[in-house]
């Protein structure tokens, strides 16, 4: 853990936020996010997988403290008022990486853990990566001035518009680059045009990509893995279509995204989903407005990067999660659980949900 301090007073009105918190029946359940797993540590420029080594370690790490529960278990719990453990932990994988069926499915099964793994369409509709993995390649082969000088000749060519990004905005995002690679991707995936930056990305991996099919086949997950997913774990979900942040989409096309996400896994799974996890996840990239259209599209569940632990399930379509390293067993723990399992966290994490309303006037006094 770091020993970084809060201003005068923080740290005595956590404890006390706590203790309130604690002294009635109150939920804990932490969400816990997964992107890329390889075999052995990889140094890479972009793209940071978590190894198989560590992602056992850290799942037995939690199971001491937390049970694991399933997605039904927590659809259930939404839907029907079925209890959830007192200390529960819900284990996600986001953008259906076939590195995570091949090398983290098999952790899980011998470990007994559930997991959701949350599909984006297009990789399947299409079988055409998405925008974000594009981004994540062309910087994993180039080095930063060969992707920066390439990255200026596509903007010039198209005479795209290049909006400021200021470090603050960039790195609430992107808290685990460094700055330059942050304002690089913030630009990409948020500040561009949409389309402009699509135009921009699939121009530059035209020039310098690996070819889309195989790069397809090797990333992602196939249908009939999908499928397996579903059909012996009920484990699946949906990530959208694009992988676009919700929040800077307009109404129409930010609810356009989100059903054809979900019809592309009922086509592969014979199921429309009910649970989503926002891409992105951020404050940039979800808002209430994003929850409420997913209401509208049938969704119970709703996942967002909310650095938090959840202390109810009020608001269900807007819960948080903690990325792998910010968790007890991560590169960078943020969070950990005392002796009588209450969870304790550093400046950066909170032990209830804050971001879009106070959890702490659900649970305490509940």
């Amino acid at each position: 853990m770091h020993d970084e301090k809060d201003g005068p007073g923080a740290a005595g009105h956590r404890r006390a936020t706590l203790a309130a918190a604690l002294s009635c029946p109150a939920l804990i359940l932490l969400g816990v996010n997964y992107h890329y797993v390889s075999e052995r540590a990889e140094g890479g420029r972009a793209i940071f997988p978590v190894t198989t080594e560590e992602l056992t370690a850290q799942l037995e790490q939690l199971g001491r403290t937390l049970e694991f529960v399933s997605r039904d278990q927590l659809l259930a719990a939404v839907e029907h008022g079925a209890a959830l453990p007192g200390a529960a932990c819900l284990v996600t994988f986001d953008d259906g990486l076939r590195s995570q069926f091949a090398l983290a499915l098999p952790v899980l099964e011998r470990l007994g853990v559930p997991a959701i793994f949350f599909i984006s369409g297009r990789p399947h509709a299409e079988r055409r990566a998405l925008h974000v993995h594009r981004v994540h390649a062309l910087r994993e082969r180039l080095t930063e001035a060969e992707f920066g000088s390439l990255l200026e000749r596509r903007l010039a060519a198209f005479g795209t518009h290049v909006p400021a990004v200021g470090d603050a905005e960039a790195q609430g995002m992107y808290r685990y680059d460094t700055p330059a690679a942050a304002r690089v991707k913030y630009l990409l995936n948020v500040a561009l045009e949409r389309e402009a930056s699509e135009r921009v990305v699939e121009a530059m991996f035209a020039d310098a990509g690996p070819g889309e099919r195989a790069f397809c086949d090797d990333l992602y997950m196939s249908d009939e893995q999908v499928r397996e997913l579903e059909a012996r774990h009920g484990a699946t979900g949906a990530h959208g279509y694009d992988h676009h942040p919700f929040a800077t989409l307009d109404p129409v096309l930010k609810g356009a995204d989100m059903a054809r996400g979900s019809d592309a896994l009922r086509a592969i799974t014979g199921a429309a989903p009910r649970i989503i996890s926002y891409p992105y996840g951020s404050a940039a990239a979800v808002d209430r407005p994003v929850a409420e259209a997913a209401a509208r599209l049938g969704y119970r569940v709703g996942l967002t990067m909310e650095r938090a632990v959840n202390r109810s399930l009020a608001e269900p379509l807007l819960l948080a999660r903690l990325d792998t390293n910010d968790v007890p067993g991560g590169s960078r723990p943020r969070l950990r659980f005392g002796d009588e399992g209450e969870p304790l966290a550093e400046p950066g994490v909170t032990i209830a949900r804050r971001r879009y309303f106070d959890e702490t006037a659900v649970t305490v006094g509940a």
